[in-house]
């Protein structure tokens, strides 16, 4: 069994332990679907598509809104109560635990909700594998230490859509030419304070450098 697939099975009986079977894994192309420009458009508007070659995450919205919010909050009926979460979650073969977040705006316009999903997200994520430590335990996830484990394997990506960021797109494929990282201070602070790392992606190149690597 994968790092991945351990993950996804602890998730799953989470889930099963207070709302039944749900579906917890979806396309990355389809959890960076902007639903909001989706209504207004009347047209569904994705942030990242490649139905060729789509890789398969954990869907984390679903999870923060749909089941942890019922297990947590039980009495609570408003989605809006949810913990917030990053869009997708992936885990690669070497343990690598990645966080991707999709944003249909301009990059200074996404720090107050990239910097409150980045928290709330790794602190409902440890609150669930805490509780299944009894039922099943995640392998190599350091139980004894979460801070030290984020700082060692933990990886944040926000992908950003071209056309809402047309005056820092050259500055984000400069920097990646010259091997250099184009970061905000928001995404920044949590690769200093939480994370092993952050980047900014257009989703070329989360394509190029995130995608390929799983999927081809």
């Amino acid at each position: 069994m994968t790092n991945y697939d351990q993950m996804k099975n602890l998730l799953r009986q989470f889930s099963d332990k207070y709302v039944g079977e749900s579906f917890i894994e979806s396309k990355m192309s389809d959890v960076s679907e902007d639903k909001n420009e989706s209504v207004i458009s009347g047209s569904k508007k994705f942030v990242y598509e490649n139905k060729r070659k789509d890789m398969c995450v954990i869907d984390m919205d679903e999870i923060a809104h749909n089941i942890y919010r019922i297990a947590r909050y039980p009495e609570s009926v408003k989605e809006e109560d949810s913990l917030a979460s990053a869009d997708a979650f992936v885990i690669s073969t070497d343990n690598i635990w990645y966080f991707i977040e999709f944003k249909n705006q301009k990059i200074n316009k996404a720090k107050d909700s990239v910097t409150k999903k980045a928290y709330q997200n790794w602190f409902w994520l440890v609150d669930v594998l805490y509780e299944m430590k009894e039922q099943i335990q995640y392998d190599t996830f350091n139980y004894n230490n979460p801070i030290e484990f984020a700082r060692e394997n933990v990886i944040y990506i926000l992908v950003v859509s071209e056309e809402k960021n047309y005056e820092n797109i050259k500055k984000i494929h400069d920097c990646s030419l010259a091997g250099e990282k184009f970061c905000p201070e928001y995404m920044k602070k949590l690769e200093k304070y939480i994370f092993k790392e952050a980047y900014v992606y257009t989703p070329e190149m989360l394509e190029q450098k995130f995608v390929k690597k799983f999927v081809y």
